[in-house]
């Protein structure tokens, strides 16, 4: 019973003294920032996501001539201490830093020089097709995609749902009326429905708030500011995608500031990524719920 006891309770402090030692990685674990060179926080905040993004490092081609070099570069030195990012600017032939950019654009760019293993882990395949009221096809086509645009634009309801804007996409619609289609094998303009399906998933889904537009009424560009609800997963056609990274706009139209919110998958962790500052979210995002808002 004695010996018993005394190795259970060996078993026990064992199991203890591992436990303290993972919590004490976890702890010392220090994430590092980017520095600004002047406007360049849209940049910034895509290379912390790309950097929380293991399966970017797996395929950059060292021995290619395109970005990958700079990204390896970049993910290196971040994993000792704060850096620059001069030399991926010029890469990317960012020559005025100071201006404000888009960081869908900026993200566009990167993915255009990357080499094209890095860029097909965002890559998916939409097929549009418009059929008239007897079943003739009128029109397919299959289009490659990296990103989603998500429209906020007549949005009903006080919150907008990042769920529902998505299945939208894949809404059938229908043509009548003044909206009629022409059908060659009708010879003759038809009532109509079109759909899109996802015929190839991209590994990696990034969808796009399309929070900037503009306004055919008042002829000038807006910022919509409305609140928007994030699922902690989506599920299409047996696809599962989990939401571990999102890029913020803070500010209006013509000034303002992008961060980043980064899951670290080893910890389970939140980080809020603000040029030179990692911090801890304070906020742990779907602690709580499975909508984050």
């Amino acid at each position: 019973m004695i010996s018993s006891r005394k190795r259970n309770l060996e078993e026990v402090n064992t199991e203890e003294t591992k436990k303290l030692r993972e919590d004490a990685v976890i702890q010392q674990k220090k994430f590092h920032g980017l520095k600004n060179q002047g406007a360049t926080c849209y940049l910034n905040s895509i290379m912390q996501v790309f950097f929380m993004t293991p399966e970017i490092h797996d395929r950059l081609d060292p021995e290619s001539q395109k970005i990958d070099q700079e990204l390896r570069n970049i993910f290196e030195r971040l994993k000792k201490g704060t850096c620059g990012t001069e030399k991926i600017t010029k890469t990317l032939e960012i020559h005025n830093v100071s201006q404000q950019r888009d960081a869908a654009d900026c993200l566009d760019l990167i993915l255009c020089k990357v080499s094209p293993r890095v860029s097909e882990l965002f890559e998916g395949q939409l097929t549009y097709t418009t059929k008239c009221s007897k079943g003739h096809v009128i029109n397919e086509e299959t289009n490659p995609f990296w990103t989603l645009p998500l429209s906020l634009r007549d949005n009903p309801d006080e919150i907008y749902s990042m769920e529902g804007g998505f299945e939208k996409i894949f809404q059938t619609k229908s043509y009548s009326g003044d909206n009629m289609v022409y059908c060659g094998e009708c010879e003759k303009k038809t009532e109509a429905t079109s759909k899109c399906e996802m015929v190839k998933f991209p590994h990696i889904l990034i969808l796009l708030l399309k929070r900037f537009g503009f306004d055919y009424y008042t002829m000038s560009d807006f910022k919509s500011n409305c609140c928007v609800a994030v699922p902690s997963e989506m599920t299409t056609n047996g696809k599962k995608y989990k939401v571990y990274g999102i890029v913020n706009h803070m500010g209006s139209l013509r000034g303002g500031h992008y961060t980043a919110t980064v899951l670290f998958r080893e910890d389970h962790t939140w980080y809020d990524c603000d040029d030179c500052n990692v911090t801890k979210a304070e906020e742990q995002l779907f602690a709580k719920t499975k909508t984050y808002k």
